[in-house]
């Protein structure tokens, strides 16, 4: 997640189709690769790259995103009409400093850089970039841990 010293930076982006459009502030120092089966199956690649977004800066200035929860406390954020996956976010309000959106669908996605890899126990062998980033397994994050241990 991003931290508070770290400098947010406007960002645009939307989907493949035009659809969905959005603006907001993201720490895009704070980038990293997502290796979970759930991040490879919604997106249908190796991994995410996600990069968190300042509470309440997300704005969606063309259409919205149709929501699917993937998991007891989050949600991911699709076009309803290309698919593009757009964000993830959990459920109820809880935790707003987690929502993220998918690099890819940044308008200017460049500026980002990774630095650390998650969800490694579903890393594929043959998808390794960065190695030398910081590789963590899911259940070394405490803040999911306890997520999903409450659900929410």
């Amino acid at each position: 997640m991003g931290s508070e010293e770290e400098q947010k930076e406007p960002v645009t982006g939307g989907c493949l189709c035009g659809a969905v459009r959005y603006e907001a502030r993201a720490y895009l120092q704070s980038a990293y690769y997502c290796h979970c089966r759930m991040c490879q199956r919604s997106n249908g690649a190796p991994a995410d790259v996600g990069v968190f977004v300042e509470p309440g800066t997300l704005r969606f200035t063309r259409g919205a995103p149709r929501f699917f929860q993937s998991s007891p406390f989050a949600e991911r954020g699709f076009c309803a009409t290309c698919g593009s996956r757009l964000l993830w976010r959990p459920l109820h309000g809880k935790h707003p400093e987690w929502i993220n959106l998918s690099v890819g669908c940044l308008d200017h996605p460049e500026r980002v850089r990774p630095i650390r890899h998650q969800g490694v126990e579903g890393q594929l062998p043959w998808f390794d970039p960065d190695p030398a980033l910081p590789h963590a397994r899911t259940d070394q994050i405490p803040e999911i841990v306890e997520s999903w241990n409450r659900k929410g």
